[in-house]
């Protein structure tokens, strides 16, 4: 085996170990759910997450709170421009 075909070995068994780490990285992080986002599933989880936003508990409760605000806001903006259209 000469040197070049001992370097394009080496790289090869590099690109393959890279391709490998990528491979595990990323299927380690597919079922990791953000907790932002997570919205509650059964009728049980709606009842307390409603009860935690009224007592204000809920995990991550300012960014939530002002991402309803934002929705609230996107909304108003929304039926202005549409009653400013139909005018």
């Amino acid at each position: 085996m000469n040197a070049i075909q001992k370097q394009i070995q080496t790289a090869f068994a590099a690109m393959l170990a890279l391709l490998a780490g990528l491979s595990l990285t990323l299927v380690s992080c597919k079922d990791k759910k953000p907790e932002i986002s997570g919205k509650p599933e059964t009728a049980g989880e709606k009842i307390k997450d409603k009860v935690d936003d009224a007592l204000d508990r809920r995990p991550n409760e300012k960014v939530r709170d002002v991402a309803e605000d934002v929705k609230d806001a996107a909304e108003d903006v929304k039926e202005s421009v549409k009653e400013a259209v139909e005018k």
